[in-house]
């Protein structure tokens, strides 16, 4: 069995304008940088250099169990 973790960064955004209400939206970056990072500091590091520093993130891992 294999086992395989990433790092994915999702963008928090208001639901209709509501403050209470937040939807997680996959970050999509410049270029042709995959969303699939192997540590979280590789994750922050792409927002950074794709300058996307005045949002709100969620760094989330997943799992790929095959």
């Amino acid at each position: 069995m294999d086992i395989i973790k990433k790092f994915v960064v999702f963008e928090l955004n208001n639901v209709m304008g509501s403050e209470r209400h937040k939807a997680l939206e996959l970050v999509e970056f410049k270029g042709f940088v995959s969303n699939s990072f192997d540590t979280e500091e590789d994750a922050i590091e792409a927002l950074v250099k794709d300058k996307k520093t005045f949002e709100g993130y969620l760094i989330i891992r997943q799992i790929y169990i095959d």
